[in-house]
């Protein structure tokens, strides 16, 4: 038997997150997410935030015909909280979306499909990854998901959401640990 308490309250406050619109000649968005809220762990945390803060400097130098929106949230919380305030922009503009995490080490290369699992990103996944890799590993959505993708493909927003990774988050020996640290990520795995 056990007894609970939750000592808590209800107060008005914020949730700070940052995002970046790059716009294009189109409104259609290629929507980029990752979360920042482990910032001790360098692959299950830093390695997204620098992988997409990378790709934002090399798509605001390009010319694009899609826009961009790149979001750095809490995982989970963030998620939905930035789902609270953006699902009718998300799901009207967005034509592909990826979920950054785990890329910075080079153990093995994931994949974890949308829920659809043949949209546009899922298509430009799996081509990408059938030249850098042909032995990655791909996970199945309905039994393997577990980070942002779960938030943004849930129903009522049900983004074309996929995540590619290194090692896919809860896999390698390292993850949630102090020992995620730098030597866990390399030049070759981001």
């Amino acid at each position: 038997n056990y007894r609970i308490v939750i000592d808590s309250e209800l107060f008005e406050g914020v949730l700070n997150y940052g995002e970046l619109i790059l716009k294009g000649s189109t409104a259609e968005e290629i929507f980029i997410s990752t979360y920042i809220c482990h910032p001790s762990m360098a692959n299950n945390e830093l390695s997204g935030p620098t992988m997409a803060t990378t790709l934002a400097k090399w798509v605001q130098s390009a010319e694009r015909h899609y826009s961009y929106y790149f979001v750095w949230v809490p995982e989970t919380i963030g998620a939905v909280v930035h789902l609270s305030r953006e699902r009718e922009s998300l799901t009207k503009n967005t034509v592909a979306a990826f979920n950054l995490t785990c890329v910075g080490d080079d153990r093995a290369t994931s994949f974890l499909p949308s829920k659809q699992g043949n949209s546009l990103a899922d298509r430009v996944a799996r081509h990408a990854l059938e030249h850098l890799d042909r032995g990655f590993d791909e996970y199945d959505f309905a039994r393997d998901r577990g980070s942002l993708e779960r938030h943004y493909c849930a129903p009522g927003a049900d983004l074309p959401m996929v995540s590619i990774m290194g090692s896919k988050y809860g896999t390698y020996p390292e993850y949630h640990t102090s020992l995620d640290d730098l030597s866990v990520v390399s030049p070759a795995g981001l």
